[in-house]
């Protein structure tokens, strides 16, 4: 009765060992599968559209061509509405920052005004990068 405990830690290790193994392996699958982002820029972000349309659809070159300046207008709109999206959840959370910094003292206040403006600064760079895109 005594070397029970061993046999329980034995079979708790073993347990934990699967899990954390069966996880790695897991997370290694799921990563090589996982496609890039195709709205990342203009170009993968219609190409996209265009090859599912043509795949759906079964559309003929020509109709791909006529088509195409159509969902290259969708994208640039859809990439408009991605960066309102951006300033308007921004502006939501530096209210929220405001608010907070209220019942704060000085030095805390100094600290989320630097993060405000590091946030602020990241989100004018990302707006910057998709509005540069060809």
């Amino acid at each position: 009765m005594g070397s029970s405990w061993k046999l329980v830690l034995v079979f708790a290790v073993l347990f934990v060992m699967g899990g954390v193994s069966g996880s790695v392996i897991t997370s290694a699958f799921l990563w090589k599968r996982m496609p890039p982002n195709p709205t990342r820029n203009f170009r993968a972000w219609s190409e996209n559209l265009m090859q599912k349309l043509e795949r759906i659809g079964k559309l003929t070159p020509e109709q791909s061509a006529r088509i195409r300046p159509r969902v290259e207008a969708a994208v640039k709109q859809m990439q408009a509405i991605q960066i309102q999206a951006m300033l308007q959840g921004s502006d939501a959370f530096d209210a929220a920052i405001a608010e907070i910094e209220t019942g704060l003292d000085p030095d805390q206040q100094k600290r989320l005004e630097r993060f405000r403006e590091h946030r602020r600064t990241a989100i004018q760079e990302a707006i910057s990068r998709k509005q540069a895109q060809p």
